[in-house]
This record gives structure tokens, sequence and C-alpha cells, in this order.
């Protein structure tokens, strides 16, 4: 299994801001104005990607619905939607386990492959 985990980042990491529905209120006016295009609201699961000056992502919204009923599996969705790169979650529910949304994260990277010679390459944390 290629590591999804990283215990120190080895270059700029991108930040994958946790959003409560309905919670855009703390987003600059840009990243309000990329959400109300994209329908982004917030909604558990939901994704939005916001580019920097330069074109690259700077930063990613990743809505989690209700903070107080989010469980840390619900990151288990991230490594499918994000394209490859290291990126730190900020701002996660105080009552979700670091431990356990790095192991949502790690198992939603996971995919086997009978063929050895195939190298997928997954984000990492």
């Amino acid at each position: 299994m290629t590591e999804v985990l990283l215990t120190a980042p080895e270059g700029e990491t991108i930040p994958v801001a946790c959003v409560a529905e309905g919670a855009l209120d703390g987003l600059t006016a840009v990243e309000q104005g990329l959400a109300a295009a994209a329908d982004f609201k917030g909604k558990a699961g939901q994704l939005l990607a916001v580019p920097g000056a330069d074109g690259r992502t700077a930063r990613v919204l990743f809505g989690i619905g209700d903070p107080g009923k989010v469980q840390a599996m619900a990151f288990r969705a991230l490594p499918a939607k994000l394209p490859v790169g290291d990126y730190r979650i900020e701002d996660a529910p105080g009552h979700l386990d670091a431990a356990q949304v790095a192991l949502a994260f790690a198992l939603g990277g996971y995919g086997f492959d009978r063929d050895y010679d195939v190298v997928t390459l997954w984000p990492m944390i």
C-alpha cells in the first residue's frame, strides 16, 4: 500500500477546511462566490477546491453536514475526491479523534489491484 499518511510534510500542504452545512459565513468573499456557483452548501461529503492566484488549488472546502453528528469515517471519502498532493485537515470538530480521522483517510485511499506493476498515486495527509 502506498503511504497516505505523513508524519511530517515534504513541502507545502493544502489545507482541507471542514465546513458545516449552512456555515458559509466564515468563508472569504471569493470562497462564498465559488460556493454559490458550485452549489456547495457544506452538506456531508461535498468538496470544493478553491484556486489560488496562480490557478493551483490553494484550499479545499469539505462539507461535514451537522458537526455534532459527523463521524471520523466521513473522511474516508476524501482520497477519492482529491487530486494527488499533500493535504492537512483543518477545523475538524473537536469530538473527533485525530487518529480515527487519519485511519478513515487511509482506508479511503486503500485499493487492491492484482496487477502489481500499476502504481496509483493518492493524496496524502
